[in-house]
């Protein structure tokens, strides 16, 4: 079990969320994807960025959050964890449906050509003009905090068993994925990817989206197991170039096989299903590589804190829920400007970080009320120090 602070943990959350800034941003530059917005000329260079991070960028968020949760849970009763997390969620979720993502949709409709008019004529059909894309109402990004709520209450009977009765049964299998066998935990995924991904592709919301569904559920619970037990990390940190040999070895055949990161599927294709259970495997190891490799490499060189890691730990929770609307908001004037699309990215990219920072240090952070709505712990009483705040603050 970890015992003390792992600040390498907690940069792997920061640069995990920093990495949502450079994928959204990313989109406006490439088709498809969130916000909408789309330059006139598009990067090949983000489109496979962009094509890549989406393959594991989730996963990591997911993992990480099953370590922030490990540690939630310490110190807690079931009801206090439930209170707790509710707070942390659901308050934020309710904000982003009717504060933040309003705005998001109006930037894209405007640009889109689809309305006219201003914001306050706009918000009452946000939620009366039928569902995104075609209508108004979504949840944009803030899918994210919905799922990890529910994981969160799942969560609560499959870690109340794998401290109990499930205990020995949980023992013997981190010890037969212990070494190079930690590789093994390929094999649990694919126990729910290879039979649900044909089946439901993923559309994010909790209704056709089986297959990612359980695949982000598993890693969840990997991460809170991983929190529990310092070898495992400490594994990582030997495999590391290994894990980052995996990961670019998986990476490189889904190109050579499929030209993507994705599967082409035609019905018509007689090697289809040998094809998919392909592509399978080498996903799910792609994704279980790169999650190891950032495990290894911050463990290896992220064991320090400095006053940097003690504000973006705090930050990074409201830079989540704000940078898709401050990316439309930029991106909306920077696709107009006459600019290299580098220059173009490089100002979207900086500038939502600073905005969204900005926003924390001057109306989120100074305020208990605002922190509460953005999912930021009150102020503590006295200030301790960053040392004694992280010693005596064990929720992520």
């Amino acid at each position: 079990m970890i015992t003390s602070r792992r600040y390498d943990l907690d940069w792997l959350r920061v640069i995990a969320f920093l990495i949502l800034i450079y994928f959204h941003s990313a989109i406006i530059f490439v088709p498809g994807g969130l916000p909408v917005i789309q330059n006139a000329d598009v990067s090949t260079g983000l489109e496979v960025f962009v094509d890549i991070s989406s393959q594991f960028r989730l996963a990591l968020l997911f993992f990480i959050s099953g370590v922030g949760v490990s540690f939630a849970r310490k110190r807690r009763t079931i009801r206090q964890f439930v209170a707790e997390r509710s707070k942390r969620l659901i308050i934020p979720f309710a904000i982003g449906l009717f504060i933040i993502v309003p705005p998001m949709v109006y930037t894209e409709k405007l640009f889109l050509g689809e309305f006219t008019g201003s914001f306050f004529n706009f918000y009452p059909q946000f939620f009366t003009d039928g569902v995104y894309p075609v209508g108004n109402l979504s949840w944009h990004h803030f899918w994210f905090i919905a799922y990890l709520f529910i994981y969160s209450l799942m969560g609560i009977l499959v870690f109340s068993w794998m401290e109990n009765k499930g205990k020995k049964k949980v023992e013997t299998i981190l010890r037969r994925l212990s070494g190079y066998r930690i590789y093994g935990f390929v094999a649990i995924l694919l126990v729910t990817e290879i039979p649900l991904r044909a089946i439901f592709p993923g559309f994010r919301d909790l209704i056709h989206d089986w297959a990612s569904f359980s695949h982000w559920f598993l890693l969840f619970i990997a991460g809170y197991v991983v929190a529990n037990n310092e070898s495992i990390l400490d594994n990582t940190t030997r495999l590391r170039f290994l894990s980052l040999f995996g990961a670019v070895l998986s990476i490189t055949l889904c190109y050579l096989l499929f030209g993507q990161m994705s599967l082409k599927v035609d019905l018509n294709d007689p090697l289809l299903i040998p094809k998919y259970l392909v592509y399978c495997v080498i996903r799910m190891t792609m994704v279980w590589c790169c999650i190891l490799t950032c495990l290894g490499f911050a463990s290896r060189y992220l064991r320090f804190s400095n006053p940097a890691l003690a504000f973006l730990n705090e930050a990074v929770y409201p830079l989540f829920i704000l940078h898709l609307t401050i990316i439309t908001f930029i991106g909306y004037w920077v696709v107009d400007q006459p600019w290299s699309l580098s220059v173009k990215y490089l100002v979207l990219t900086t500038g939502t970080i600073v905005t969204t920072l900005l926003i924390y240090q001057w109306f989120i952070r100074p305020y208990n009320g605002m922190r509460l709505l953005f999912g930021v712990k009150p102020k503590p009483v006295k200030d301790t120090g960053y040392v004694d705040q992280l010693v005596n603050d064990p929720v992520r």
